[in-house]
């Protein structure tokens, strides 16, 4: 398990390389070929090519009268290319062994060929560059566009906590208000059964003296009236 971790984690660490600078991606873009590059290492490869092709381009213009390099190990002139391992060859180095059974061509036959390749290079990545630097050019709007997206979406969000407040605020007070009312009403049902109450007491206590009073009387006053004081 720990092994094919380790696996994965370098695997994933080499997806995230730049082939160029050999570090970790900053900025970084994909070809139309579909590799991933640094932005900067890619700008930097492609104005070297750019450099290197309108030198070539420059020279192939002029045309100018050709001179012949000398081999620095023969002391020969270079008038040969060897194409497998893509070297200047004068014609003894075209007789060693090191380059026997090689393809080996005249350089006024090969430089057109290699001409060639980095013309078409050379239009893939101006066409690359061109992509990029659109690319580049929309990230602006675009991430103006996504403010701007983003801040309606915070207003939005701000209206509609405003009318929750606010409709909150509303039944908060009409719920209090509610119970302000029960709260009174209580209070006047409580107040009035209590002066009920104070009422029958106040009758009870004079109805009690009144026969504690006849209780006393003789048996002549004691009599009279009995019934409707029993009554009470």
């Amino acid at each position: 398990m720990a092994v094919a971790t380790r696996r994965s984690l370098r695997g994933l660490g080499e997806e995230a390389t730049c082939s160029i600078c050999l570090d970790y991606f900053k900025d970084p873009v994909t070809i139309e070929c579909g590799h991933n590059f640094c932005q900067g290492c890619l700008a930097q490869t492609w104005k070297g090519l750019a450099s290197l092709a309108e030198k070539l381009s420059r020279l192939e213009g002029e045309k100018a009268p050709e001179r012949n390099e000398m081999c620095e190990k023969h002391q020969e002139p270079i008038k040969l290319f060897c194409q497998e391992e893509e070297t200047l060859l004068c014609v003894v180095c075209d007789r060693s062994k090191e380059h026997r059974g090689h393809l080996v061509v005249p350089l006024e036959e090969a430089a057109p060929e290699y001409q060639e390749l980095i013309t078409n290079r050379l239009e893939l990545l101006k066409k690359e560059t061109a992509t990029i630097m659109k690319y580049k050019a929309e990230i602006p709007n675009e991430s103006r566009g996504l403010l701007k997206q983003t801040k309606a979406e915070m207003e939005k969000m701000k209206t509609e906590f405003r009318k929750l407040h606010q409709f909150l605020e509303k039944q908060e007070n009409l719920l209090l208000a509610q119970l302000e009312e029960t709260e009174k009403e209580i209070a006047r049902k409580t107040n009035e059964h209590l002066a009920r109450l104070s009422e029958e007491l106040s009758s009870l206590e004079g109805l009690v003296q009144e026969m504690e009073k006849k209780r006393q009387q003789p048996p002549s006053e004691l009599l009279q009236d009995i019934g409707s004081l029993l009554q009470k």
